[in-house]
């Protein structure tokens, strides 16, 4: 259609149908109410019971009729047994009609405390399935909570070792620099010290023409002050030996360095004494 070739006309149109709906509907329920007629009295109208009231003569006076007292006594005997059957009829109707009502009013009673026992039956269930829910939720937090700071700690703990581990690997290499290093130190100090005891020896060694290119080997136990403890041979010249020995004891006091590494490589030393010719 081209009255609604867009889509805001089709909209337009889908609300003004849904609002005609709604007035109509509203018009048919509210609006139009069947108002029924008042009760009415009536008239009364005799059109007669005997041959005076027939006729084509209107009469100028009112007739007077005379009334037969045995109808009448009829009619208000056939209206007493219609007013007593019609009052025994309606004393059943309504006895019967209470005793329904009562069992109807009994059974709607019990259907209602069925119905809210069954009501409250569900919402205990319902508390009871929602308190459950919840303290296992709350068990399930707490388990992760505690999987979470139990990982936690372990990875801080496992950084700190790696930390410390790390730590103590730098130490050590410093360390192994540090005794590198003072090694050689020790090395160059015991070196030296060696060659000072070399001297304070050979400027006490007696040697003659003999001696030339021989050698010997002693064991030298110093103090800590340098004093000679004890002087083994451990071979060569004997002679040599005897004079090398000689002039240890007569050095008596032999140089050492005051530091303990130092000295723990001169304390028991082990030298080669050859003359110096």
């Amino acid at each position: 259609m081209k009255g609604l070739d867009t889509i805001h006309k089709r909209k337009s149109a889908t609300i003004t149908a849904i609002l005609m709906m709604m007035l109509l509907l509203c018009i048919f329920f509210f609006g139009l109410k069947y108002m029924d007629p008042p009760i009415e009295s009536g008239i009364a109208v005799n059109f007669g019971t005997s041959n005076v009231g027939s006729g084509n003569i209107q009469p100028l006076e009112p007739v007077k009729t005379e009334v037969n007292p045995k109808v009448v006594e009829e009619v208000v005997e056939e209206v007493e047994q219609d007013t007593s059957a019609d009052a025994t009829l309606a004393e059943d109707v309504v006895t019967q009609e209470s005793e329904e009502s009562i069992r109807i009013k009994k059974e709607q009673a019990v259907k209602r405390k069925a119905a809210e026992a069954e009501r409250k039956r569900k919402e205990l269930e319902r508390k009871k399935a929602e308190e459950q829910a919840k303290k296992a939720k709350e068990a399930r937090e707490k388990e992760e909570k505690a999987l979470k700071e139990a990982q936690r700690k372990k990875a801080e703990a496992a950084e700190k070792a790696r930390q410390e581990r790390a730590l103590q690997d730098q130490l050590e290499a410093e360390q192994a620099v540090r005794q590198q290093r003072r090694s050689k130190q020790v090395l160059t100090e015991v070196q030296k010290y060696q060659a000072l005891i070399h001297q304070a020896i050979q400027r006490q060694l007696i040697v003659d023409n003999s001696m030339k290119g021989k050698s010997c080997q002693l064991n030298v136990r110093l103090a800590s002050s340098g004093l000679v403890i004890q002087v083994k041979e451990l071979g060569g010249d004997p002679i040599l030996c005897r004079a090398a020995k000689s002039a240890v004891f007569k050095a008596g006091t032999l140089p050492v360095s005051k530091e303990a590494d130092v000295y723990e490589k001169l304390r028991d030393i082990n030298l080669t004494v050859e003359p110096e010719l």
